[in-house]
């Protein structure tokens, strides 16, 4: 059966079924789709701009027409230049919010700016850091300064807020300063280590991606260090200062303190509220589940993502196939009628599609349509303009035959069938006439002049192909065309075989489904063929990305442990500092499961910053309460610092929740609540725990 554009099927009233048969329809007919391959993976972009260009000149010579772009090469890049305008965004905000948390905290500007100034100069130690190790920035990696910002300006909190205490006590500023710096600096470099531990344990898995994360924002924390305890204490001795004698008596009659000293006094009721909020915290965590979906991460309203969601839900199969390679015409024919049968497979297409088989029958039948089509004779096209006149003539003398021919069918009964296929085509010449009416009469005899030539172009090349048909053997794959050779045989000779799923394959249930097919295939010799493709790789990167953070989350929680160990050296103090994370890291799954928030390829990375993050609490909190061996942290400076430090970190991430990018601000979400559930946990209840167990440490 000839291949008939839509174009000639319709002036030939064929069903469009059969006359659009080489193009790929979806929604009935009324959406089509052009498929483009870049000449190399390095010329992506370059395609895709290009691509737009010509959408919107398109759209410029077809006023109205809803033409658009999408597929994997234009999602991935919309999803790069979209989380680099929102981590970009992210970072100013957090920035901002940071300094005024600080300024507000403090309530003055010099010292909060000193830090701020220490911070922008750690972020250019990474960028430089992250250039000379890595060199480039992922999807992943690209919303490391937010989280920076939010992160490393902890240790200028700690470090000031013990600094302004020491003043309070009436020492001097050097003496203040060196007594900050071996007291609360201790705490300082252990919690940045344990932070930026379990970004580095990212580094160890098999996910390259989370690797580049682990390395840059790791890395990161560490050279913030330089800044923050070296620039800031000399910048700290400069400047003025509050009068002194004041700081500690501000501390005492701070009303967080007058507020602590009130649970303090019921311990015991906090810690089983504590663990009534536990108890219901488990009650929810089975509901917690992972969005495999990674075009849910995607952002609302970009036209490739709508445009892909259109095409899932217009279509009888999928635009994503699964590829299989096979390594000869044989095996390729084999596989294709194999998968061709499977109840998950809509379609598959190989070269051996295009390649006759010695089939004499087929033959036959071609040779029967190339004899019919050697005596069409077409005429030379006109290259002058089309007359208006004419044609207008010509559509009223072809209107008027379709209305004999339709006062026929009725008068006398026959040829029923062709009625509704006659109407049709009374009423596209009727409305033509209108449309040609209301039109510049120039623009109108230009655009059917170039349609009349592509039309009889398309006829020439259709008839022209048809009698060149060789039907005295069958086709050799050698005899077909090159983009049918470069699209099914590879540079080493072996078979495309496409595969396409019936079902959503960005659906993970359809995915387990349409792979399980796939590897049906598979024999138990040497000769397996290779199964890949985009459903494919899709599982086994979300699969493979889960289960590195999952791994990333051991590691974090291992190496914390043994740090938190050589700063105390009492497994007593483990413990403890310990329970802030595990109680808040409990409380965040609890929370997560009762609002329906789903983990998902990019806030699953929550699992082991939660425990780097959480755990500097309880190592500040031990670190005071081993000073001073009294649970009371707001009556001195560690409380404060410590929920400052929280709030800057929740500011930090939390500037993530305004990013377009879906998977961006889920993660934005996670770390806030992950954060601020550790916070309380440790400045509410490791604080009581310490009255009632009164520990040696």
């Amino acid at each position: 059966e000839p291949l008939i554009p839509p174009a000639v099927g319709g002036l030939l009233s064929i069903p469009p079924a059969k006359a659009a048969k080489e193009y790929v329809q979806f929604d009935e007919g009324r959406l089509f789709l052009i498929t483009a391959q870049p000449v190399s993976d390095k010329l992506e972009k370059t395609a895709v701009r290009r691509l737009r260009a010509l959408v919107k000149e398109t759209q410029v010579i077809v006023p109205g027409v809803n033409v658009g772009i999408t597929g994997k090469s234009v999602l991935e890049l919309d999803e790069m230049q979209q989380s680099r305008k929102d981590t970009t965004k992210a970072a100013l905000i957090s920035l901002l919010l940071v300094v005024l948390i600080f300024i507000f905290g403090y309530q003055e500007t010099g010292r909060p700016v000193k830090a701020t100034l220490c911070l922008l100069i750690s972020l250019g130690y990474t960028m430089g850091f992250t250039t000379l190790v890595v060199g480039h920035l992922n999807i992943l990696t690209i919303a490391f300064v937010p989280m920076l910002i939010g992160l490393a300006i902890d240790f200028g909190v700690h470090l000031i807020t013990r600094y302004e205490e020491e003043l309070g006590y009436g020492n001097p500023r050097k003496l203040s300063l060196r007594n900050a710096l071996t007291l609360t600096g201790a705490g300082i470099f252990t919690g940045c280590f344990t932070t930026a531990g379990a970004f580095i344990s990212m580094g160890i898995t098999e996910f390259k991606g989370i690797q580049e994360m682990g390395i840059i924002t790791g890395g990161g924390m560490i050279l913030s260090l330089i800044p923050m305890m070296t620039m800031l204490p000399a910048m700290l001795l400069k400047g003025k200062h509050p009068p002194q004698n004041l700081a500690i008596e501000e501390v005492k009659d701070d009303k967080r303190a007058r507020l602590e000293s009130f649970w303090l006094a019921r311990p015991k009721a906090v810690i089983g509220l504590a663990l009534g909020l536990s108890i219901a915290a488990a009650s929810q965590i089975p509901k917690v589940y992972f969005d495999y979906n990674l075009l849910n991460l995607q952002s609302h309203g970009l036209e490739s993502v709508n445009y892909e969601h259109k095409l899932i839900h217009s279509g009888e199969k999928s635009i994503l196939f699964g590829a299989v390679i096979a390594n000869s015409l044989k095996e390729a024919r084999a596989i294709e009628t194999q998968l061709g049968q499977l109840t998950s497979v809509a379609s598959v297409d190989s070269v051996a599609s295009y390649v006759t088989s010695s089939d004499q029958k087929k033959l036959a039948l071609i040779e029967s349509i190339r004899s019919t089509t050697d005596s069409i004779q077409l005429p030379a096209p006109n290259e002058e303009f089309l007359d208006i006149g004419t044609f207008h003539q010509s559509l009223t003398f072809l209107a008027s035959y379709a209305k004999l021919a339709i006062q026929s069918i009725e008068s006398n009964g026959r040829g029923q069938s062709f009625s509704p296929e006659l109407n049709s085509l009374l009423q596209a010449i009727q409305q033509l006439q209108k449309e040609i009416q209301t039109m510049e009469g120039t623009f109108v005899q230009a655009r059917l002049t170039q349609f009349q030539r592509g039309l009889f172009d398309e006829l020439k090349g259709m008839v022209g192909s048809i009698a060149n048909q060789n039907t005295r053997a069958p086709i050799q794959v050698s005899e077909l065309p090159d983009i049918l050779k470069n699209r099914f045989i590879g540079a080493d000779g072996r078979f495309l075989v496409q595969v396409y799923p019936k079902s959503n394959v960005w659906e993970r249930a359809h995915q387990k489904v349409f792979l399980k097919d796939l590897r049906t295939l598979d024999p138990e010799d040497v000769n397996t063929p290779v199964i890949t493709g985009t459903p494919v790789q899709l599982y086994e990167y979300t699969e493979l990305l889960k289960l590195s953070y999952q791994e990333a989350a051991v590691y974090a929680l291992t190496c914390i442990i043994v740090m938190v160990w050589i700063h105390f050296r009492s497994l007593s103090a483990v413990l403890l500092t310990m329970l802030p994370v595990f109680m808040g890291t409990f409380w965040l799954l609890g929370l997560i499961g009762s609002l329906g928030i789903p983990f998902n390829p990019a806030n699953i990375m929550t699992l082991p910053l939660v425990i780097g993050i959480g755990v500097t609490n309880g190592i500040h909190i031990l670190n005071r309460y081993h000073e001073d061996a009294h649970p009371s942290i707001f009556a001195k400076s560690t409380g404060k610092a410590v929920m400052v430090s929280a709030l800057t970190t929740i500011a930090g991430f939390g500037s993530l929740m305004l990013a377009q990018h879906q998977g961006i601000a889920s993660l934005g979400h996670l770390m806030s609540i992950g954060v601020t559930t550790c916070m309380l946990a440790g400045l509410g209840v490791l604080p009581c725990l310490l009255k009632v167990m009164k520990p040696g440490l």
